[in-house]
């Protein structure tokens, strides 16, 4: 359980800023896209018929540029948070007796090699989470907005058996519906991302091994999709979770309450 102080603590800072710069940048993105559609450029006026049948991609695109917006915003911590926990966790326990503990380390970090000592593998990072953020937000939006018809109460749905389920049970069915879809979408588009990553972080590799080399490598044995299954597992179930989450705010935010 070492470095899970510094996992704890700053896990949470790392969600407020993800939901927040999601909801911000999703809303802005979605404000501006929609104002653009219905009201183009007069040099676009020829293409008004064009431009307005986008309007039903607004809901995904601003998603996805809003989970790529998160994601990057986000690393800004969970980086730091990963450097420090690792650093802690291969620690020797004679060392760690003298020179453990969260604020130990990041100042030993800081000597020694700077404030991009505590960034490092940044890039690596925005790598892989910048599009799976994307992806993942993208497909969960266009999804729940699809089926945002089977949950809505007020809509009649023509469905005898989906009429009597209750519209909140039936809401929940749409969320977790929506995220298993972005993780299934995300996991299978990004998941040689992921593996040339791992391989890249924990793999026995020449000092002069690049992306490309990694990449052409696993290809020649197939395994830029090892560990597909589990990765969507993990995506689901983390999604869901942060989806309900998101949701669950969302709606005690906008809600009036009387003092």
């Amino acid at each position: 359980y070492r470095g899970l102080g510094v996992v704890v603590s700053m896990a949470v800072p790392a969600r407020i800023i993800y939901i927040s710069t999601l909801e911000c940048s999703r809303e802005m993105v979605d404000i501006s896209a929609r104002q653009f559609i219905l009201n183009p450029p007069s040099a676009l006026g020829t293409y008004n018929k064009e431009i307005q049948s986008l309007l039903p991609l607004v809901t995904p695109f601003a998603g996805g540029v809003a989970g790529g917006c998160a994601a990057v915003s986000s690393q800004l911590i969970v980086v730091p948070m990963d450097v420090i926990s690792q650093k802690l966790m291969v620690m020797e326990d004679s060392v760690f007796k003298d020179k453990g503990g969260t604020i130990k380390m990041a100042r030993s970090i800081i000597k020694t090699e700077g404030w991009r000592g505590l960034y490092k593998g940044f890039g690596l990072s925005l790598f892989t989470s910048l599009p799976a953020g994307s992806i993942w937000w993208a497909t969960y939006a266009g999804c729940k907005d699809s089926l945002s018809v089977y949950g809505d109460p007020d809509v009649p749905i023509g469905n005898e058996l989906l009429s009597s389920i209750p519209p909140a049970v039936r809401q929940g069915m749409v969320q977790v519906a929506s995220a298993f879809s972005a993780a299934v979408a995300a996991s299978v588009m990004t998941q040689p991302l992921d593996t040339i990553k791992t391989r890249l972080q924990v793999g026995n590799l020449k000092s002069n091994a690049s992306l490309l080399s990694v990449a052409k490598e696993l290809t020649s044995t197939s395994g830029l999709y090892k560990g597909l299954l589990p990765r969507i597992a993990h995506m689901g179930i983390w999604g869901s979770v942060l989806s309900a989450a998101y949701e669950v705010l969302k709606l005690v935010s906008r809600k009036d309450y009387e003092f």
